[in-house]
């Protein structure tokens, strides 16, 4: 009797595991924030599918993606647009989401901010740095009011307008931040190197390969 009382448990016990395992998803949800990287822009100045729509079939295969928010990224966003957006509440007309209200309940949020920005500019002067580290270290600090968030930040890489040198120095800075405020730095310098992620050499927005190559590196970070 007693050998039948502890099979049937072990029996249960293992119907319980399999029945979790295939039958439970979790829901999961994603925002994104930052440029045109972050929304797939390409040299054509249209939209593709990006690293975070990789990333979201990849969950979607074993989870529910109960919310999946792209409206808070644009195409010309900076440190300083996102900023004032964190800190007047920006909220989103179409569902009437505030980004806090987002950012709070968002189990994965990446961001990419700086390629457009640091692009855009006459020149990359020390103070231009600073202040693009300075705002980077306002929006991670207020992005960090939920730790059991993942946070994904991309690193910059090299373009016409911004040398090895220039990127890899903006680059360990924004990984000492990422170390400061727990957040974890997914490094795609070695983007620059690959003419195969790029459709045109004249423009710095990447393709598909590379968005997928993107997305398996945050992948490997999970």
């Amino acid at each position: 009797m007693k050998k039948i009382i502890i099979l049937t448990t072990m029996i249960g016990a293992i119907c319980t595991f399999f029945i979790y395992k295939f039958l439970y998803h979790e829901d999961i949800n994603i925002v994104t924030l930052g440029d045109g990287i972050s929304l797939g822009k390409t040299a054509f100045n249209v939209q593709g599918y990006s690293y975070n729509d990789y990333l979201k079939d990849y969950f979607e295969e074993n989870s529910i993606v109960k919310e999946y928010i792209t409206e808070f990224s644009s195409e010309e966003e900076t440190t300083t647009t996102l900023l004032l957006k964190l800190q007047t509440n920006y909220t989103l007309e179409s569902t009437n989401t505030s980004i806090t209200q987002a950012i709070s309940k968002a189990k994965i949020l990446t961001i990419s901010l700086g390629m457009y920005e640091l692009n855009n500019k006459d020149e990359l002067t020390s103070p231009v740095v600073d202040e693009y580290i300075e705002n980077m270290e306002k929006i991670v600090k207020m992005l960090r009011i939920n730790d059991k968030k993942d946070i994904f930040l991309l690193s910059l890489y090299s373009t016409s307008k911004i040398k090895e040198d220039e990127t890899s120095n903006i680059n360990n800075r924004l990984k000492d931040l990422c170390i400061k405020y727990n957040i974890t730095f997914i490094d795609i310098s070695e983007i620059s190197k690959n003419s195969d992620y790029f459709f045109t050499n004249t423009s710095y927005f990447v393709n598909y390969k590379a968005h997928r190559f993107i997305s398996e590196k945050i992948i490997d970070k999970l």
